[in-house]
């Protein structure tokens, strides 16, 4: 403790307070379990299949690309050969990537709402 004389100290961060509890489910997604579980696998295979589409797209897209410039003619040859790949890659590829992805998040939410329609209707 301190030196004889000292004043003792006083708490002052207020009363007590009970242990905290992690908080528990807001709602229950279902009575049965089995349901829920189902319910989960199903939106984890839809989604999986949207992810390999919209990755085999962004594959053709960006993959397929060396391909169609090794059909153009020679650099050297004709000097606009490469402007041409440099505007493909620096502008042409962008809006078909935010168009692939657009389309991911809206199939992506359309899926999960899908999911939680039925739940919130039992």
């Amino acid at each position: 403790m301190g030196a004889p004389g000292t004043p003792r100290r006083e708490v002052v961060t207020g009363a007590p307070r009970p242990p905290r509890t992690a908080p528990g489910p807001v709602r229950p997604y279902a009575e049965d379990p089995a349901v829920d579980t189902a319910a989960v696998r199903a939106l984890i295979r839809r989604q999986f299949r949207l992810s390999a589409s919209a990755s085999g797209l962004l594959v053709a897209l960006v993959g397929l690309l060396p391909l169609a410039f090794t059909a153009l003619p020679d650099p050297a040859a004709w000097p606009g050969s490469a402007l041409i790949v440099w505007a493909v890659l620096g502008v042409a590829v962008y809006p078909a990537l935010v168009l692939i992805g657009r389309w991911y998040v809206v199939r992506a939410e359309r899926n999960e709402r899908d999911t939680a329609d039925p739940v919130e209707r039992a």
